[in-house]
């Protein structure tokens, strides 16, 4: 394929793990990009189906696509940490194997990136398997304060390959909140982010493959970590806003009172969203509905 060579070189990385029916569609989306000066890196963590023969084929019909592969698994920021140093991109962003890209994701992303911004995410299209609502929250400028809330920016961002290489990629200790916590290192090291309306990134969420929301002790237990590694960056408030979010995945009860009790300009958000579907569950899929109508 002859590229424009004026374009600066884009590194996408794809972790994946005994998806191999799933990656073909996530690197089909990818190859399909309007922008073409791509370098396609997948980094198989030790699969066991048809992954590697599927990837081998690929790597003799497409020049841009590079495989990688653990012998066993080490788990998914290993893998993108592998990827980013492999990168060969001036640029770098991310995909998950069982989500895909619209074919102007990535042009979009590169048209709206300033060298003010630490990265640029997109908004997210949830494919449920029977619609694709578009959802677009928390657009715009992301800066610290506003991120320790929670985390406003989605799994993937646009950004700098020297940037996340100069953060130490993606922490291996966590077991979840991973995205979360780069994008924080992200922020307080080189300035806010910055999120565009455009609704790209495919979010398929039909599927039910190991998800991690599926192991919430997991995702509490990151979530604990994650205070414990920025306590000396948050206030009062961001921590009122972790506690909700603590909440919500326990599954434990969230009266008007707590309502009252943590509520904040940072996560209100959040937190009546919480109470509705804590005590008025049916209201808030009336509401719902009716913004995605």
């Amino acid at each position: 394929m002859i590229v424009d060579c004026n374009q600066p070189l884009i590194t996408v990385y794809v972790p994946t793990h005994n998806r191999r029916d799933l990656l073909e569609r996530a690197l089909r989306s990818i190859l399909e990009q309007t922008y073409e000066n791509l370098d396609v890196i997948i980094v198989d963590d030790g699969s066991s189906d048809s992954t590697r023969e599927f990837m081998e084929q690929a790597v003799q019909k497409y020049d841009q696509v590079s495989y990688f592969r653990h012998d066993s698994p080490k788990g998914a920021c290993a893998a993108r940490n592998l990827a980013l140093s492999k990168a060969r991109g001036e640029f770098v962003t991310g995909l998950d194997d069982d989500d895909e890209f619209l074919p102007n994701h990535i042009e979009g992303l590169y048209r709206s990136f300033k060298g003010n911004y630490s990265f640029v995410a997109a908004c997210l299209l949830e494919d449920n398997g029977t619609i694709r609502i578009e959802r677009r929250l928390d657009c715009g400028e992301i800066g610290l304060d506003s991120l320790l809330h929670y985390n406003k920016v989605g799994n993937q961002v646009f950004t700098k390959t020297n940037y996340m290489l100069e953060i130490g990629g993606f922490d291996v200790e966590f077991p979840a909140f991973q995205d979360y916590d780069t994008w924080v290192r992200l922020v307080d090291r080189f300035g806010p982010g910055l999120k565009v309306e455009q609704a790209t990134y495919v979010w398929h969420t039909s599927h039910e493959k190991d998800r991690i929301s599926n192991f919430p002790h997991k995702r509490l237990n990151a979530l604990s970590m994650f205070i414990d590694k920025h306590q000396s960056l948050m206030s009062k408030n961001h921590h009122d806003s972790l506690a909700v979010m603590r909440i919500r995945m326990a599954g434990e009860p969230f009266p008007f009172r707590a309502l009252l009790k943590r509520l904040n300009r940072g996560n209100w958000k959040a937190s009546v969203a919480l109470f509705l579907n804590s005590n008025f569950s049916r209201l808030k899929t009336i509401i719902d509905n009716y913004r995605h109508s």
